[in-house]
């Protein structure tokens, strides 16, 4: 009977002494709480005997951790609305779990890092307009990042300076359909520019043609009238060389051998002098028809 009772105490000894003992692992830190009183300090990696009837042993992952919040809404400084899923690489101080267990708990997401980084977010996207935001995101994540960094630090939870990232970033539909807008007026208006030279490039190549039609329409009429004006110059030209050869070889004595040729010829008659009552006449045979042939 001793024997079995020497069994039982030595089987609850052991049973306690292994529900006492705890492991904290690499990449973790431990706090002990005694009758509802924490301890202030941290316990790094190791095995820990504690009492378990009086002491609870609390134990916090410290390694990098990655936190995303979805769908976040934040308004630019030009009063756009905009909406982002960030994801945070945080870790939470080694040194002050036992502050960050006592003050905030194991729900420091929702209670702490969650809100601090929509506000954060509110903060940054305050700073840049619309546009802005578009074109330089690396900016506003490291103004999100300042702003997130100074709103969790005092609740000992750490954020690199490139621990934020934003994806999914949009813009609300009333803008995105502005801007849709202003595309497709940009678009109809650069339409109408080219067609607008276009029509006026026309203009001018008709212009230019009519011109070039006109100016050899006007060249081929003064190289018309240059050679009609040619030619009769060179046409009087021959008839005054003419007439002046004629005039030249028309002497006296030609004239007279020519009258008497003709006489001779039978077309004129030599004027016969008839003697009448009033005096002395002048008579001009006139040319008699030739003899016809007879048959």
């Amino acid at each position: 009977m001793r024997m079995t009772w020497l069994r039982v105490v030595v089987g609850v000894v052991a049973v306690l002494a292994l529900a006492a003992c705890g492991q904290v692992d690499p990449g973790e830190r431990a706090t002990f709480v005694t009758w509802g009183t924490m301890d202030q300090k941290c316990y790094g990696q190791g095995l820990y005997w504690y009492n378990p009837i009086s002491t609870n042993m609390d134990v916090v992952d410290t390694q990098v951790q990655a936190f995303e919040a979805k769908n976040l809404a934040a308004a630019t400084r030009d009063l756009q609305e905009v909406h982002a899923t960030v994801v945070v690489n945080y870790a939470l101080d080694p040194d002050a779990c036992h502050k960050l267990l006592a003050e905030v708990g194991h729900a420091y997401r929702e209670k702490v890092l969650y809100p601090a980084l929509q506000d954060a977010l509110k903060a940054g996207t305050a700073h840049f307009a619309i546009g802005e935001i578009i074109k330089e995101r690396a900016k506003l994540r490291e103004e999100v990042t300042k702003a997130l960094q100074a709103r969790v630090s005092p609740f000992y939870i750490r954020v690199n300076d490139n621990g934020v990232n934003l994806t999914n970033f949009d813009v609300s539909k009333a803008y995105m359909g502005a801007v849709e807008q202003k595309q497709i007026a940009e678009q109809n208006v650069i339409t109408s520019t080219r067609n607008a030279e276009g029509a006026k490039a026309q203009a001018v190549g008709i212009a230019d043609a009519a011109r070039e039609a006109a100016k050899g329409a006007a060249d081929a009429r003064r190289v018309e009238a240059q050679a009609t004006a040619d030619a009769l110059r060179i046409e009087a030209a021959a008839r005054a060389d003419y007439n002046a050869r004629i005039s030249a070889s028309l002497t006296p004595i030609l004239i007279q051998n020519r009258a008497i040729d003709a006489w001779s010829a039978g077309g004129s008659q030599v004027p016969q002098i008839v003697a009448g009552q009033g005096g002395l006449l002048l008579q001009v045979p006139m040319p008699q028809p030739a003899a016809k042939p007879k048959e």
